[in-house]
């Protein structure tokens, strides 16, 4: 279940009903005070498995122990409800495994339940409307790992830039074995050295506000500071359209015909 980037401002209705009739509650990744704000909505169980998800060890291990730890208390407790930020279906490994997992098995059901995303807010920290140029939206490491071409008419909105060509987790100075120098060399094939980018980090905690930082591409790994484990990376188009003219004339032409 998503609980979006503010859960006290972004949690569905539905998403309430969830946590009010599941049997245990999960949370990891969570803001302070998240327990008692859980715990006075009435759930019969809260954990928090946090724990599992261990500083410098392997992401994928720490996933798995995750996806365990569920499974067990699954088994104990009959619903649970996972609790993750922003929406499931939006850079969550655990999704896609249990979705799998749900379609071999008779004896496991998996519902997602969306909530708003950082692709929502990072929309408005930046007063940006994804849809208006065109956007390719990618995490950083398939980014790399696939060569994914791009295009400088387009906006490029990047997941995970804090952990380029890492496997391990590292939230606390992630700068340090961050490799974005790769990022950078591969963003310069269709983008000049001078061309901004933007940091952002929504909102994620009562009392916070978005952290938008701008820089150029030729300085993103000397930047590496700025990217935390929260940050997306932002590169709006750098060049404009080839407009088909003749589909704009009889686009405004239709246009008129439908206001005589």
């Amino acid at each position: 279940m998503g609980t979006g980037m503010l859960p006290t401002r972004d949690i569905t209705v539905g998403g309430m009903a969830v946590i009010r009739t599941a049997d245990v509650v999960v949370y990891s990744a969570t803001w302070p005070g998240i327990s008692r704000w859980l715990t006075s909505m009435g759930p019969r169980r809260i954990e928090d498995i946090s724990g599992l998800y261990r500083l410098n060890g392997v992401d994928s291990d720490n996933y798995d122990a995750i996806l365990e730890a569920l499974l067990g208390l699954a088994r104990e407790g009959g619903h649970v409800a996972y609790l993750v930020p922003g929406n499931p279906h939006l850079g969550v490994s655990t999704t896609s495994v249990l979705t799998r997992m749900a379609k071999e098995r008779d004896d496991l059901r998996v519902e997602i339940v969306p909530g708003v995303s950082s692709f929502d807010t990072i929309a408005a920290d930046l007063d940006v409307d994804y849809l208006s140029r065109g956007t390719t939206v990618i995490d950083s490491n398939r980014l790399l790992m696939y060569k994914v071409g791009l295009d400088s008419t387009l906006g490029v909105l990047i997941y995970h830039p804090a952990s380029v060509g890492n496997v391990r987790v590292d939230f606390e100075a992630p700068w340090k074995s961050n490799n974005l120098s790769s990022l950078r060399d591969y963003l310069l094939r269709t983008f000049a050295a001078d061309h901004p980018y933007y940091a952002v980090i929504s909102a994620s905690a009562p009392g916070r506000s978005p952290e938008v930082t701008r820089g150029t591409l030729g300085q993103l790994a000397s930047d590496a500071q700025v990217f935390q484990y929260g940050s997306s990376l932002y590169v709006p188009p750098a060049a404009d359209f080839d407009l088909d003219e003749d589909f704009v004339r009889r686009l405004t032409a239709g246009l008129a015909q439908n206001r005589s």
